[in-house]
């Protein structure tokens, strides 16, 4: 008699396996591509987000009125007196899918030397269907993001 050597797999073993997970990788992928979409979306809003506050900051630091100017896919920080681009920052550059609603967006935000604001919102959308948006509160305060 012979011994069979059982340690091995045998190749309709192999195959079957191979076909389990090309199915659940088939599964998989369109719902991570989507979780890189959302999470893109994500940072943009809070990468605008950070430098609202950096804008804030700088005003109270500076005792200066510094200014947020949005356009459909970037904003300049602008120190008002002296007109000075402090910081620009273009999100086709790093978000190509993302801009911003310039119809709901206030086209400027300032912040005065005690941090207060002249309000407004902020809408930033990814494609026609999601979007979304933070409000500067009088006071300074900066909504979040949500």
């Amino acid at each position: 008699m012979q011994l069979k050597n059982t340690l091995g797999f045998t190749l309709v073993e192999l195959l079957i396996a191979l076909m389990i997970l090309g199915i659940m990788t088939a599964i998989a992928v369109p719902r991570f591509s989507g979780l890189i979409k959302n999470h893109t979306f994500t940072n943009a809003a809070r990468v605008i987000w950070l430098d609202l506050h950096r804008a804030k900051m700088m005003a109270i630091k500076q005792a200066k009125t510094m200014r947020v100017d949005f356009t459909a896919t970037s904003y300049n920080i602008v120190r008002v007196d002296t007109a000075a681009v402090v910081l620009s920052r273009n999100l086709s550059v790093h978000y190509p899918s993302i801009t911003f609603n310039t119809t709901a967006t206030t086209p400027s935000v300032s912040f005065g030397s005690t941090g207060t604001a002249n309000g407004g919102t902020v809408v930033i959308q990814q494609g026609p269907t999601r979007s979304k948006q933070f409000t500067i509160a009088l006071t300074g305060r900066i909504g979040p993001i949500p």
